[in-house]
């Protein structure tokens, strides 16, 4: 089984509006870049549960996306959030939250966070 991280990477692949997408981490080069619009992905829960006959039965994964626009981003903002949770949601992950836009005062880069799970159900 894939990690579910690299699921979502290759799922937000599909939509080709980020310069760049990490998981876990971004590269040192993109920290300070506001022209570039790039994902980061981050594992939020991963548990193991619904028990049966004393063996796990069920993966419960979370994950963290953040979006960071560059600051000359020219598509409409809503019209590609509601294709990223359409996207994940025909792949079986549901959306637990969606954070308000956050605009930095400093560079005026937009970012948005959500947070989306899925379960996994685990065969013999």
């Amino acid at each position: 089984m894939i990690l579910p991280i690299f699921e979502i990477d290759d799922l937000l692949k599909t939509l080709k509006f980020a310069d760049a997408i990490f998981v876990n981490s971004i590269d040192e080069e993109y920290l300070k870049d506001v022209q570039s619009t790039a994902i980061l992905i981050t594992e939020t829960v991963n548990d193991l549960d619904k028990r049966s006959n004393n063996r796990f039965r069920n993966l419960s994964y979370g994950v963290e996306i953040q979006i960071f626009y560059g600051i000359n981003f020219n598509q409409s903002i809503l019209d590609l959030e509601i294709d990223v949770a359409r996207l994940l949601e025909r792949n079986d992950w549901h959306m637990t939250q969606s954070k308000s836009h956050i605009n930095d005062p400093k560079t005026n880069q937009v970012t948005k966070v959500f947070y989306f799970t899925k379960n996994y159900i685990l065969e013999e």
